[in-house]
């Protein structure tokens, strides 16, 4: 048996996912006359009505002439080392200067088309401002294979940060759930109806305020190793989404602020970059084994820590709390009804125990005296 979506595209491999995921989210994926979920579990004896396939969209992307820096190529895939400050692809109104525009200047049509013609040959993303390597497939063979891969998780990707503070456990893995945060659109969050996300982690290197982290995912979330290092309490120094800036100044020793802003003006964002890859070739089957250096800005904070930060020095493993886990209204666990309180004995205070000690012997002294009548005629009462 096979998810629904997971199905048609082992029926319609010149389709993505992504499109016949579409397809079934609008209704036009039937069994009996019945809308099926993508997550409906498939049969082989099962007839399918389907009742229009994905529509390609034509492209309006212009090829422009983008210096790439190509780090393998061969007429299957290419693996290149994207730079700092450029878009994969167009959206959220950019059109102009993407990796998508420079890929169609340099290879033309030899380029995967199976995510559509503004993305062509994109298996994976890395964020505007998130230097490093990736791959890109070249035949629509070489992207499913790839792609399955990535399912699998057996493509390795491997990324170094920067983040501030140190890490309470030097290696580890973090599994958080990851969705579009529901107080601010532009971020993601660890949420509890999330899609499960995981990260692994070991630190290289500890500079007092800071330290060399090196990341592998295991999964391929938006914004992943962001959310995951701000999770932890550790955002990656120089994040202007995820409290990696100014907010993180005022957190560390006094002695040290000067330094840590001195590395926020080398960071033009957060310090993070795809530094490895690893995978298996879609046609020779040869492991495909791929490494760079640290970029200029990156390389240039780690020499400013090596040369100045205090591996001792007084600060926090921590700069922040986990944040708040966001969840359906439905999975909060409400706070427990108010039950009546069983009464309390009151504490008499010192005085009041030596006032009433006081008031006995009296009252024990009356009655060796026969006194009793005398005392309890009197107006002012024995406390």
């Amino acid at each position: 048996m096979k998810r629904l979506d997971k199905y048609l595209q082992s029926k319609y491999p010149e389709y993505s996912r992504t499109d016949l995921q579409k397809i079934i989210a609008e209704g036009k994926v039937l069994l009996n006359g019945k809308v099926l979920p993508k997550n409906f579990q498939v049969t082989e004896d099962i007839e399918l009505e389907i009742l229009q396939m994905p529509v390609k969209t034509e492209s309006f992307l212009e090829p422009e002439n983008i210096p790439l820096n190509i780090v393998f190529e061969d007429e299957h895939l290419t693996v290149i080392n994207k730079p700092r400050n450029m878009v994969m692809h167009p959206g959220n109104g950019i059109s102009k200067g993407t990796l998508a525009a420079a890929l169609l200047w340099h290879f033309k049509n030899s380029l995967s088309k199976i995510n559509g013609p503004l993305r062509p040959g994109i298996l994976h993303r890395l964020d505007k401002d998130t230097p490093g390597l990736l791959v890109v497939a070249k035949t629509d063979f070489a992207h499913r294979e790839l792609s399955r891969q990535l399912e699998e998780r057996t493509l390795e990707r491997t990324y170094i940060a920067v983040i501030w503070g140190i890490l309470r456990d030097r290696e580890g893995k973090i599994e958080a759930a990851i969705e579009r945060d529901p107080k601010n659109r532009l971020k993601m969050a660890v949420q509890a109806n999330g899609k499960m996300a995981i990260t692994n982690y070991k630190t290289l290197e500890t500079f007092g305020i800071a330290s060399l982290v090196e990341f592998k995912l295991e999964t391929g979330r938006t914004h992943q190793i962001r959310v995951h290092a701000r999770y932890l309490g550790n955002p990656v120094v120089g994040d202007p989404l995820y409290e990696g800036r100014e907010e993180c100044i005022k957190k560390i020793d006094p002695i040290y602020q000067p330094m840590a802003e001195e590395l926020l003006k080398i960071a033009p964002a957060q310090l993070l970059q795809s530094c490895k890859m690893k995978f298996e070739h879609p046609e020779s089957k040869e492991i495909m084994d791929f490494e760079i250096s640290p970029e200029e800005q990156f390389d240039n904070a780690l020499h400013l820590l090596r040369r100045n930060a205090g591996t001792h020095c007084n600060v926090p493993r921590q700069l922040f709390a986990p944040p708040q886990i966001f969840a359906n209204p439905e999975d909060i666990e409400q706070p427990p009804e108010e039950t009546e309180k069983w009464p309390t004995k009151k504490r008499l205070t010192r005085a009041e125990r030596y006032a009433a000690t006081k008031a006995k012997r009296a009252l024990k002294k009356a009655v060796r005296r026969g006194q009793v009548q005398a005392l309890a005629s009197t107006s002012d009462p024995l406390p």
